[in-house]
């Protein structure tokens, strides 16, 4: 690698150029969805996605359950596939139904 102080614009721009094309792409997000089940209370949904989800609100518990709750299924997190699948199984561990997708 050359010194930046005697480097042209050009030189530069191709310095730049080459050291992003070996970097892969972003993987496409993964959804954790809940399912409405009738074995879990409403506020035992909401404080298990509290405890197995880092930075979970108590506001957004809420609206996820809700959401579940009321039309079937909610979307409780995107993010990679093997912290999706690692945030399925906690939640399944606790009772609850859920499952993963590709997000869209």
């Amino acid at each position: 690698m050359q010194n930046t102080s005697t480097l042209s614009v050009t030189e530069i721009k191709r310095e730049n150029r080459s050291r992003t094309r070996g970097k892969a792409k972003a993987e496409t997000p993964w959804n954790v969805i809940l399912h409405n089940d009738w074995d879990n209370s409403m506020p035992r949904v909401t404080i298990i996605l509290r405890k197995v989800i880092p930075g979970m609100t108590l506001k957004k518990a809420t609206a996820i359950m809700w959401e579940a709750h009321s039309k079937g299924r909610a979307v409780v997190k995107s993010c990679h596939k093997e912290l999706a699948e690692l945030y399925e199984e906690r939640l399944r561990r606790k009772g609850l139904t859920v499952s993963i997708e590709r997000a869209r």
